[in-house]
């Protein structure tokens, strides 16, 4: 006889857990997005240093990173479907979109000017970091491509 299990949900059916992982999702999701707001609100209305919540930044950051490298490895995401071409432009609009948060950042917000060297310096540091980010997520769904067809085999 299969012995009950007495955490309630591990007894859902399959219908109920898909809901409330959908659930879970939604809310994680809208959780990461107010945390987000809340930054950049105390940053660049409030003008707050970034050192009074740079825990909080840091937080978001890996936890936005693990969350895509873990959706990529698990194959929710399936980039292998995407040709090269489109990891190009994927690349170059995270690259413009970068770009423009930190000409934002130090022109509108901080109202310092940069120098055209400053502005490629940055780009360089934007491009780089983008450049690493992409080459992690792109090796972790090719890991994850290998495992799920090794599981299917």
């Amino acid at each position: 006889m299969k012995r009950k299990n007495k955490k309630p949900f591990l007894n859902m059916d399959e219908r109920n857990k898909q809901i409330a992982f959908k659930v879970i999702a939604v809310m994680y999701f809208l959780t990461i997005i107010a945390m987000q707001g809340i930054v950049i609100y105390r940053q660049f209305s409030l003008g707050q240093n970034i050192g009074n919540f740079e825990d909080i930044a840091i937080i978001m950051t890996i936890n936005s990173i693990f969350l895509i490298s873990a959706l990529l490895y698990f194959g929710a995401l399936p980039i292998r479907k995407l040709k090269v071409k489109n990891m190009i432009l994927i690349y170059l609009g995270f690259v413009i979109l970068g770009s423009v948060f930190t000409f934002a950042k130090y022109n509108i917000f901080q109202s310092q000017v940069l120098t055209l060297e400053q502005v490629f310096d940055k780009l360089k540091i934007i491009a780089a970091i983008i450049g690493l980010l992409m080459g992690f997520w792109i090796l972790l769904s090719f890991l994850g491509k290998k495992r799920i067809d090794k599981e299917l085999e």
